[in-house]
């Protein structure tokens, strides 16, 4: 069983990574074509609309990852009638929170001044809010939809996953180069863009996904009130980590840029980000795929796997490392080339970006193994700590008001939740978890 799960993950790697390229070269070519389109202020505003769009993502209170750790389970004990269970009741879940959400913002989100929280007059107030509601609904439709994506992943098709996201990427790009020939620069064009596209794809997928897979395809009456019970609770963990760890740290780092350095600043900060985030790409090809695989190690009593594979993840998290020491000692020229005059980067925000990206991944490499056993209790105590910690660095010190610091700010929350991290991943792999480390 080892070794079948071996090739699988491998299989999975491969493929992941082939479809990975793809989006890099997705990512690199889209940011020059979007900032050529927008100009700099006005992209600055859609990565700071794309932060806020991050936030509401993360409203489904952890359902997606409390269906796939549980689906995973169902599907390695051939459980289809559980699996259907499920998926139709964490489906249903998330409707009826997309729907509560949409109509509790809407009221608040009409009354914003958003030349102000955008900080911006490059856009007019109305043409922001406009947009602004067009990338929620979307997004709120999204919020279902990419669960579809977690189905693939819980029957260890990880790439499959990949292959949706990869294709509502490129789309995107070809719609917005088609726009750059077209029409002048228009935010809701490139709301529409990202947004609308992804909505499509991942609808378009449960097709083939339902006719190739009857089995696991729900009926209304496979709803489940106390399967949802458990989803909830189950997923309120990641729901908390979601909002401390990934909402507040990373994902209002260009709220807290805009905000105190202003947009032209978000955009600087994000060339850098996205050429260290190729980082974060490459090694998560590695990851994503041992999520679910230590899952089904785990359900199947296979801790000699799952020793084994964590040292490899490690070994290569040091690789990454090297690799992106090389990059940064290259990032001046390729930014250049990349984008050319339009955006100058300073070495040190290139340097805070690496450090920020190499703890970030150094605490994926042991989350993905704590959440693929479930034992995520000292993750939630840790994200919610380091996130007030990191909150107070940057609103309550002289810190915030500069992008290095947030950055480095962020990078040490990372790195000293990694190393809580690891070590419960030790005793867990020893099986000398006890209390609060096994929970």
């Amino acid at each position: 069983m080892a070794n079948d799960r071996n090739i699988v993950l491998k299989k999975n790697i491969l493929m992941s990574a082939v479809l990975k390229m793809v989006g890099l070269a997705t990512s690199l070519l889209i940011v020059p074509i979007t900032i050529g389109y927008l100009d700099k202020e006005v992209y600055g505003v859609w990565m700071t609309m794309t932060s806020v769009l991050f936030w509401i993502g993360t409203f489904d209170i952890g359902l997606g990852n409390g269906m796939r750790n549980y689906l995973t389970e169902a599907i390695s004990k051939q459980d289809y009638s559980l699996a259907r269970k499920y998926i139709c009741t964490t489906f249903s879940l998330l409707t009826v929170i997309a729907l509560a959400l949409g109509v509790i913002g809407l009221l608040p989100l009409s009354q914003l001044d958003y030349c102000s929280f955008f900080n911006t007059h490059a856009v007019s107030g109305e043409s922001l809010r406009n947009a602004t509601l067009v990338a929620i609904g979307f997004t709120l439709g999204n919020f279902v939809l990419k669960n579809v994506g977690f189905i693939f992943v819980a029957m260890q098709k990880y790439a499959v996953n990949d292959l949706l996201t990869v294709s509502g990427n490129v789309i995107s790009m070809v719609i917005i180069f088609i726009l750059t020939k077209v029409t002048s620069g228009n935010l809701m064009y490139v709301v529409l863009a990202y947004t609308a596209t992804t909505c499509a794809v991942f609808a378009l997928a449960t097709i083939p996904l339902f006719l190739r897979y009857p089995e696991l395809r729900p009926a209304a009456n496979d709803f489940d009130k106390s399967l949802g019970r458990q989803i909830v609770g189950k997923g309120m963990g990641f729901f908390v980590i979601q909002v401390s760890s990934c909402l507040v740290i990373f994902g209002a780092a260009n709220v807290f840029i805009a905000q105190n350095c202003g947009p032209t600043n978000v955009t600087t900060y994000n060339i850098a980000y996205k050429f260290f985030n190729l980082l974060i790409i490459a090694y998560t090809i590695i990851l994503s795929p041992m999520w679910n695989a230590y899952t089904d190690a785990y359900v199947k009593g296979d801790m000699a796997w799952i020793n084994a594979t964590f040292n490899r993840a490690l070994k290569f998290w040091a690789l990454s490392v090297a690799g992106g020491a090389c990059m940064l000692a290259v990032s001046g020229v390729f930014y250049h080339l990349w984008v050319g005059g339009k955006v100058e980067v300073p070495l040190s925000i290139s340097l805070c970006t690496f450090v920020y990206v190499c703890a970030f991944n150094l605490n994926n490499c042991a989350t993905y193994l704590i959440n693929g056993l479930n034992k995520i209790r000292v993750q939630i105590l840790t994200s919610v700590v380091f996130t007030i910690l990191y909150v107070a660095m940057v609103k309550f010190t002289d810190m915030g008001l500069s992008v290095e610091s947030i950055v480095l700010s962020m990078a040490t929350c990372y790195l000293a939740m990694a190393l809580i991290h690891i070590y419960q991943c030790r005793l867990l792999i020893r099986q000398k978890a006890t209390g609060i480390w096994d929970r």
